[in-house]
């Protein structure tokens, strides 16, 4: 069952925006890691 948008605290919303950005942040990072070990 898909909870509704409005369900848990700000606080529990804004810790996964910050765990989703944190992820994407690594995640461009590793890609920038390969492109760097890949071109030099």
């Amino acid at each position: 069952m898909v909870q509704d948008a409005g369900t848990g605290t700000a606080w529990t919303r804004f810790g996964w925006f910050v765990a989703i950005w944190a992820m994407s942040v690594a995640a461009l990072g590793a890609v920038a890691m390969v492109l760097r070990w890949w071109i030099a």
